[in-house]
């Protein structure tokens, strides 16, 4: 075989191979591109520790968050136990107040019946004292009033009897008044009576007020304490939660640094696979997510991926902080892609190469807007119409003018 043939031969097989690489999993062409990516990115030893710090950090800082908010309850039912014992001393001062102003009227409904009681004595003594003169006078100075005198002397039996009815009646009369005045010392000392005992009612429904408001003083002193150890734990807690979200935000660094570090050398040792981007430059596409590999999962979530788009959308514009977390005073470019998805209660790592392992696999003539999309060291949404929304770069900030294929895509990703 001349040398023409032998190079003709050469010339059809590589292109064989070439067509036939990307498209079919498995073959060698197809091996070599996910092995060389696989040793591009293979994870060093730095950068396993720190997710593995992280790791530990975010379940940490979960755990103290969770703490955080049971401490927060038992300070919100301490606060309302506080409040109730409050309005229950509210509740006993009023009727105390109320109590005294009965304790003072009842006082001196004593000293009135105190006053009536001796001025009804003084009467019946006077009215006593007045009968024995009477009966003293009728018996030893008046012999007309004498009953024997009025025997003895009467003028016949009618006068006798008359004279002797008299003195029956003078007596009567006296024994009636005597009797209605000490009724009416006992009716009196009834009445003081009374009024002592509810006297003695008084004061031991104020001895009771003041027991129980003793007792709800201290209870309200207890709780106080109680809140304000509640919020000394709470404290430190979130100091202790503070510190997690630090070493995350640390690792986190690191890890992207260890990232970026991997693009780099892709980028300098794989320029046949990846092309740098660029605004539309086509870059190829890796391993199951060519044209043609048929993947194109349902559903998983009742959110739309137009509802995505439209989310992430609004902060186009706004700037690119590389770790940051705020959509709206900077991010990195996997920041925006957590973020975004974190609005619609989808969890989502934290770097870009993580997302390659979310949600199911897309082939790229399947694709749709609000698929992500993984870049070596960067990660996108696709927005539609061929472009992707994106945090690109310091300079650029927040986009949505890229085409999808400006950069080798490694994985899409369907999260919704």
């Amino acid at each position: 075989m001349n040398q023409k043939w032998t190079r003709a031969i050469c010339t059809v097989l590589t292109s064989a191979l070439v067509f036939t690489g990307p498209a079919v999993e498995g073959t060698t062409f197809s091996g070599y591109i996910n092995s060389g990516l696989e040793k591009v990115y293979a994870k060093t030893q730095k950068q396993k520790d720190a997710e593995k710090k992280k790791s530990q950090a975010e379940q940490d800082l979960k755990d103290k968050k969770n703490e955080i908010n049971g401490l927060k309850d038992q300070q919100q039912t301490t606060a309302d136990d506080i409040k109730n014992k409050s309005a229950k001393l509210d509740e006993i001062l009023a009727a105390q107040k109320k109590l005294q102003k009965d304790i003072t009227n009842k006082q001196a409904e004593i000293e009135q019946n105190q006053k009536d009681l001796a001025a009804a004595q003084e009467k019946q003594q006077e009215q006593y004292d007045a009968m024995k003169k009477r009966i003293q006078f009728m018996y030893e100075n008046s012999a007309e009033d004498n009953i024997w005198t009025a025997i003895i002397e009467s003028n016949g039996i009618t006068d006798m009897l008359n004279r002797i009815e008299y003195v029956s009646d003078v007596y009567d009369s006296d024994r009636a008044l005597m009797d209605s005045y000490q009724a009416a010392v006992e009716q009196v000392k009834e009445i003081g009576t009374k009024l002592d005992n509810d006297m003695n009612e008084l004061t031991a429904m104020q001895d009771d007020y003041e027991k129980q408001q003793a007792d709800i003083e201290a209870a309200i002193v207890a709780l106080e304490n109680q809140k304000e150890q509640y919020a000394s734990q709470i404290a430190q807690a979130q100091q202790q939660a503070e510190n997690y979200q630090n070493i995350i935000t640390a690792q986190g660094k690191i890890i992207q640094e260890q990232e970026a570090a991997a693009a780099r050398a892709n980028s300098s040792s794989s320029s046949s696979s990846y092309d740098g981007g660029g605004a539309g430059k086509g870059g190829s596409i890796a391993g199951d997510y060519a044209a043609g590999g048929g993947k194109n999962p349902g559903a998983s979530t009742g959110v739309s991926g137009s509802s995505v788009v439209s989310y992430a959308m609004q902060f186009v514009g706004n700037p690119y902080v590389w770790g940051g977390n705020s959509l709206t005073n900077g991010v990195d470019c996997s920041g925006f892609v957590h973020e975004v998805y974190a609005h619609f209660g989808i969890s989502t790592p934290r770097y870009s190469q993580a997302f390659k392992s979310v949600g199911q696999a897309v082939s790229f003539d399947n694709i749709q807007p609000g698929d992500v999309v993984v870049y070596p060291g960067h990660v996108a949404i696709y927005a539609g119409g061929g472009v992707i929304v994106e945090a690109q770069s310091t300079k650029a900030g927040i986009t949505a003018n890229r085409s999808v294929q400006c950069h080798t895509i490694l994985a899409i990703r369907r999260l919704v």
